[in-house]
């Protein structure tokens, strides 16, 4: 399994790993602060990660400490961009804090399933 940190090679404050799984899966990890510094870069970086043969995006996002208003709304901008290529996202792993975010824009089915790191 071979991953790309994203997030080393450039100025703002993530580490992005895309990990291939099994037939048509992909594991992306984002560590770091998903904030309005970040928000206008991320959707581009994450929805250029997802392979062309890419059918399930698995989103752990264990590592983002902190996430507001800006990051949230390009969690879900990611979803629907990759869902018109036919790309279903999984959120397999959430900090606190995203769920919290993602209940008060009523996103809770996304949450299901979710591990509770």
């Amino acid at each position: 399994m071979a991953g790309t940190d994203v997030g080393c090679h450039t100025p703002w404050p993530l580490v992005v790993t895309c990990i291939p799984l099994v037939e048509g899966r992909l594991r992306i990890r984002v560590i770091g602060d998903l904030d309005v510094r970040v928000a206008g870069r991320f959707c581009v970086h994450l929805a250029a990660l997802v392979e062309p043969a890419a059918r399930v995006v698995e989103l752990d996002l264990a590592g983002v400490g902190f996430c507001d208003a800006a990051g949230v709304r390009e969690l879900l901008a990611l979803r629907h961009q990759v869902a018109g290529q036919q790309v279903r996202v999984l959120l397999v792993a959430a900090h606190p804090a995203v769920r919290f975010l993602l209940c008060l824009v009523g996103e809770q089915a996304w949450l299901r399933g979710v591990d509770k790191r």
